[in-house]
């Protein structure tokens, strides 16, 4: 299929569950960086031009329970560090709100995510957003987007969908298909020009068919947004009509 690697997703073992970047103990604090880098280092082999850095373990579950200072500094400093050693990689974060293993994660948001980015200072350092993820986080996809690439940060968009109690990895605009047009329609107007990832999870569905059903999606809602262009969407949003877009959206199928 000539099928290239377009990124390394990274996962830290189960025995990081204190904290890969975050732990307590400096040693393991250590193992975590050297593991980045090891990720890039398979990246640059495999042809790709990325690392996806995502930790299951880097927050905490309770009040009193964390030093939220020291845990941002051994954010920060890490991510520096990986930059340092892979001038040649992007490094992208993939933030993430809460889940089972750690219910306050230490980059909870786009907004705390951007932060990080202004901290860290690299330009070789940015996100990975997850629409199931800013869909707990309580967020516009798009709009986080937007938010993103405008500061040239956009690395990597993993598409999905849900119902926003959890990461219901649920196939791409099957719940929300306004709201992944929109979200369509900015990676567009940006200019986004890196990979498309679905994260989701057919465990009850044969994973092959979704997997064809979600990129049709994407090119219909792909399609779809430049036709909406075309007809004069975005001289609705200038005025913040609401009702323009509404009634584009019936006449432009």
């Amino acid at each position: 299929a000539a099928l290239g690697a377009g990124c390394v997703c990274l996962r830290f073992p189960k025995e990081m569950r204190a904290g890969a970047y975050t732990n307590p103990d400096a040693a393991v604090r250590r193992r975590a960086v050297e593991l980045t880098v090891e990720a890039g280092r398979w990246a640059e082999q495999l042809g790709a031009r990325e690392v996806v850095v995502w930790s299951a373990y880097c927050g905490y579950d309770y009040h009193l329970q964390a030093d939220y200072d020291a845990m941002w500094a051994r954010v920060v400093d890490p991510f520096r560090e990986v930059c340092d050693r892979l001038p040649g990689l992007r490094v992208s974060l993939e933030y993430k709100p809460t889940d089972e293993n750690t219910r306050f994660f230490a980059v909870p948001t786009t907004g705390a995510a951007m932060l990080l980015v202004q901290e860290v200072g690299r330009r070789n350092f940015g996100l990975t957003l997850d629409v199931g993820h800013m869909l707990v986080a309580g967020e516009n996809p798009a709009q986080s987007a937007a938010m993103a690439a405008r500061a040239g940060r956009l690395f990597g968009v993993q598409l999905n969908d849900g119902h926003g109690r959890g990461e219901d990895g649920l196939a791409l605009a099957s719940v929300h298909e306004a709201m992944a047009l929109e979200l369509v329609l900015w990676l567009m107007r940006t200019g986004y020009d890196g990979h498309i990832y679905f994260d989701t999870f057919p465990r009850n569905e044969d994973p092959v068919r979704e997997a064809e059903h979600n990129i049709r999606r994407f090119k219909a809602l792909w399609a779809r947004a430049e036709r909406l262009r075309a007809a004069g969407i975005e001289g609705g949003m200038a005025r913040h009509d609401a009702m323009a877009a509404l009634e584009l959206l019936e006449r432009v199928p």
